[in-house]
């Protein structure tokens, strides 16, 4: 499916919602564009571009740890969170420019991915490793705590 119809689709049904945690529902197809322009950028590394690709993957599966098919556009959180957490190391190791130059939303990328990320235990229950290993970003078998990367937030959101 060419993502400009995928896009197309995952706005209509976000935009629709009226549910619990609509602010971050309805950053699915945001962070969908900023995705798919990012794939396309020829500054990301070859593992930055793997990144992308698994974010990708999760956001168009619909069976993933909040399944869309089972409850609604609800089922997006997870989705978010996962673009959120790749969007976060783009920006931390190419630069927060490149991000944003893709970037569509109201408020920048950076406080927009930080706040969510942030917020994981709300989202997601505390569930925000399962969804970095359902989509390949983490692997718990492997990963000691002192190996993952750190998502480390300054008190002003940088």
């Amino acid at each position: 499916m060419p993502s400009s119809a995928y896009l197309q689709g995952l706005k209509d049904q976000v935009a629709r919602y009226a549910g619990t945690l609509r602010d971050v529902v309805i950053l699915a197809p945001v962070y969908g564009l900023l995705m798919f322009t990012l794939m396309k950028d020829p500054r990301l590394t070859r593992q930055q571009r793997i990144l992308v690709d698994a974010a990708i993957a999760y956001l168009v599966s619909p069976d993933d740890v909040i399944p869309e098919d089972e409850v609604g556009p609800y089922g997006f959180l997870d989705d978010v969170f996962c673009c959120a957490y790749v969007t976060h190391r783009i920006g931390e190791e190419l630069g927060w420019d490149v991000v944003e130059e893709h970037w569509t939303g109201e408020r920048s990328a950076l406080e927009v991915s930080n706040n969510l990320l942030a917020r994981e235990c709300e989202l997601l229950g505390g569930a925000g490793d399962d969804v970095l290993e359902f989509a390949g970003l983490l692997d718990r078998r492997s990963d000691s705590e002192a190996e993952r990367p750190q998502l480390v937030l300054a008190a002003d959101g940088r």
